[in-house]
């Protein structure tokens, strides 16, 4: 049987595995990234051997993609109507987290969240309590196992013409997207600091405004389906 969304994480690990709602299924079908090397792979069928040995009655099927497939992959067995039970790829986190849940198209699983909630660092389990527009409601849609580091640049330049100095920007997780997707765009876009492009390479003040329009484009749709 089937499960109707997916059990999914913003980032997740084997460990994973052992946590999974599915005891009286006859299989559970997982997801998974291709390991960049041997080791994690075989850690993964470690895992999935030391699951299946402990709960006799599941099998684990078992889908491996490279990175750049995950998502395409994990689209097509949702509009299909069958989504893996678990899925595993780091491009989750940073591309469709946020909005499969605000879709709908995510498992709640606050249950197993809250029990163990104390042991998270706050900056991190927050980034999985995301908001689903089908059910108005918020919850845990993913389980945080481990942290990336996210890069934004800016030109303090442009930040000055929008009327803030660097001091102004927040360090909390939400006000921090506030500030650039809320205040800092608003600002550009009143002063008319619309992106310009051009048919072949940007330079210059362009490539500045591109730059701002990433954080649009990115992090801050991201925010907004998390809102």
């Amino acid at each position: 049987m089937k499960m109707k969304k997916i059990w999914t994480v913003a980032m997740v690990a084997a460990g994973m595995l052992a946590a999974a709602p599915a005891m009286s299924q006859e299989k559970l079908n997982v997801f998974w990234v291709k390991g960049f090397y041997k080791a994690e792979d075989d850690a993964l069928y470690a895992a999935i051997k030391k699951f299946e040995a402990k709960y006799k009655n599941v099998k684990v099927e078992l889908s491996q993609y490279p990175i750049q497939d995950m998502i395409p992959k994990t689209v097509a067995a949702l509009d299909s109507g069958t989504p893996p039970d678990v899925a595993y790829a780091d491009v989750y986190d940073f591309q469709v987290t946020a909005s499969w849940a605000y879709d709908g198209k995510l498992e709640d699983i606050s249950s197993v969240i809250n029990p163990i909630r104390a042991r998270f660092a706050g900056n991190t389990v927050e980034t999985t309590f995301l908001f689903n527009n089908k059910e108005n409601k918020r919850a845990y849609y993913a389980f945080p196992i481990k942290q990336q580091t996210m890069h934004i640049q800016y030109w303090a330049d442009m930040l000055a013409d929008a009327g803030f100095k660097e001091s102004d920007i927040p360090t909390a997780w939400k006000d921090y997207w506030d500030f650039w997707c809320g205040k800092v765009q608003t600002a550009h876009r009143q002063k008319n600091r619309s992106a310009q492009f051009w048919h072949g390479q940007p330079h210059g003040r362009g490539l500045q405004r591109l730059v701002f329009l990433l954080l649009d484009f990115h992090g801050c749709i991201q925010h907004q389906a998390g809102q």
